[in-house]
């Protein structure tokens, strides 16, 4: 879209955490939750505590991009997502990418272990990275 890229018409890098964070989003209710509802009624929040991206193609105004997501890592602690990203028909690779969130309580923002219910919920997204 126009307002995703720069003045030669290629996506801003800075869009595709956007990107990620939608990919997660949408995780999370293939899955069957709505996360937000779900990080509310745990008292939890997620932060991201680093990030990865390796950007292979440009993604140009009118391609069709779609998102991959997937599970890289599971602790008690912190979870991995892993993110492609290709364009829809060629397959082309535009970028790889990774986060790491960690837990924390919604109230104190004190570090704790992931709820057992987010945990479980994930787990069918495992990847074999």
């Amino acid at each position: 879209m126009w307002p995703d890229t720069d003045p030669a018409g290629i996506v801003w890098f800075g869009v595709f955490f956007r990107y990620f964070e939608n990919a997660e989003e949408e995780l999370f209710r293939a899955l069957g939750s709505d996360r937000t509802a779900l990080l509310r009624e745990l008292k939890i929040f997620m932060p991201r505590t680093s990030l990865k991206c390796g950007f292979r193609s440009p993604a140009r105004l009118g391609d069709a991009l779609s998102v991959g997501v997937g599970v890289g890592e599971m602790s008690e602690r912190r979870i991995t997502y892993t993110f492609d990203i290709r364009e829809r028909g060629t397959d082309r690779l535009i970028c790889e990418a990774s986060y790491r969130v960690a837990c924390v309580d919604a109230g104190s923002f004190a570090p704790r272990a992931f709820p057992p219910e987010v945990l479980a919920l994930l787990a069918p997204a495992a990847t074999s990275v």
